[in-house]
């Protein structure tokens, strides 16, 4: 009986060490450490010179690699959007990036991945190189297009041209930018309805200055390129700039 008894206090001391393991391990993977957000002050660079272990690179089909000082994102598959981010997280930032798209059809969609919390959850703000951008988000898998394809000029049109992105967002307040100019957002008036632009006009919304949206709080930065029908989408970035946001007028 002794013995029936240490063997089953024994097992339950391994339950409980098991248990107290896993939620450790749980509470580790969940606490990032966040970049503090000092206004105006620099807070991160990536000229892709040297400090590239701080992204995520890979070779195939589909991959992030540094050519010529430049991260390079290669679609080599229709339907796919492979991204490289940074290590450091963020809640506030005003992020800056030059996107040059240099292989692959027009018909294609590349820009900044941000607040990236898994692979799962993240914000989107993509041009496409025949003259569109949109900003959408993924939160635990389902997709939500926040302000559908939009075609305007100052989005600079096809391969071989830089087009200068950028994003402010101050807690749940986002705002756009192209090549230093403002880009309009199309805002359902339901909260709960998808954004739709067509034939210029916001069809059930108006057009505003800034994205409203409290789904994901925090996380990493990056860029991504996206195929549609076809592949070969190959897409270089360089002069990642990250700021504190400014405090707003």
């Amino acid at each position: 009986m002794r013995t029936f008894l240490r063997r089953l206090g024994g097992l339950l001391i391994l339950v409980m060490v098991l248990l107290a393991l896993f939620f450790a391990g749980q509470a580790i993977e969940s606490w990032r450490y966040v970049q503090p957000a000092v206004p105006g002050e620099l807070l991160y660079v990536a000229t892709f010179d040297d400090f590239t272990d701080e992204w995520r690179l890979y070779g195939g089909r589909l991959s992030a690699t540094i050519v010529d000082s430049r991260l390079r994102i290669s679609v080599d598959d229709v339907q796919s959007g492979p991204y490289s981010e940074a290590q450091p997280n963020f809640t506030d930032f005003d992020l800056r990036v030059d996107t040059t798209p240099i292989d692959g059809p027009l018909n294609n969609a590349y820009g900044i991945i941000f607040r990236l919390f898994d692979r799962d959850t993240y914000y989107l703000f993509l041009v496409s190189s025949d003259g569109y951008y949109r900003v959408s988000r993924r939160v635990n898998g389902t997709e939500r297009i926040l302000s559908n394809w939009i075609r305007l000029p100052l989005v600079r049109e096809g391969l071989n041209v830089t087009n200068r992105l950028r994003v402010i967002a101050r807690a749940d307040n986002f705002q756009f930018y192209i090549n230093d100019q403002l880009a309009q957002l199309c805002i359902p008036d339901d909260p709960g309805a998808e954004s739709t632009y067509r034939l210029g006009q916001c069809i059930g919304g108006t057009m505003q200055d800034a994205l409203t949206d409290n789904a994901i709080t925090m996380g990493q930065i990056g860029v991504i390129a996206q195929t549609l029908d076809e592949p070969g989408v190959v897409v270089d970035f360089d002069n990642l700039l990250v700021f504190g946001p400014e405090v707003e007028p």
